[in-house]
């Protein structure tokens, strides 16, 4: 099987086939780490994310366009891209001469309720996309297309 010279049947040098055993043992492994079952890349799911914003200036929803993408700048990560959005009245809280808290409307400001759609792994604790954990009742700071908007998550749901 090996000649005088060191080769496998003759044609492969020993030392060259266990080069590539190796390499091809270093390939396999990294390839199971990557799209394994526990990989993140297996685990990816489509999910819907689902925001809501108290109190944000007309001017501002004005501009929501759907099909822009929902990017969290603090954290380099797109969230997905915006599928539908639902205006009411704004929400704030303030404190009366009586000092109870109120809850009041203001002219020129909206609620809004956000839905995105995008890719991530689902877990116990919420959906991580890109590397950035978000859960329910998280606040974060999000642009739609050139808007901002300061708001908080209000559901994760798997989608198809």
């Amino acid at each position: 099987m090996i000649d005088e010279k060191g080769r496998l049947f003759g044609k492969v040098n020993i030392v060259d086939l266990i080069i590539i055993v190796i390499v091809l043992a270093a390939a396999a492994f990294i390839g199971m780490k990557l799209l394994g079952p526990e990989s993140e890349v297996a685990n990816t799911q489509k999910v819907r994310v689902t925001m809501f914003c108290e109190e944000s200036p007309v001017y501002v929803t004005d501009q929501l366009e759907a099909g822009c993408e929902a990017w969290d700048a603090e954290n380099q990560v797109t969230i997905g891209t915006l599928k539908d959005w639902t205006l009411g009245e704004s929400k704030s809280a303030v404190t009366d001469i009586t000092g109870e808290v109120v809850e009041i409307s203001r002219e020129g400001y909206h609620s809004v309720t956000l839905v995105c759609e995008g890719e991530g792994v689902v877990g116990s604790h919420g959906v991580t996309i890109g590397s950035t954990l978000y859960a329910i009742g998280q606040s974060a700071s999000i642009y739609f297309g050139d808007c901002k908007l300061f708001l908080d998550i209000s559901g994760i749901e798997v989608i198809g």
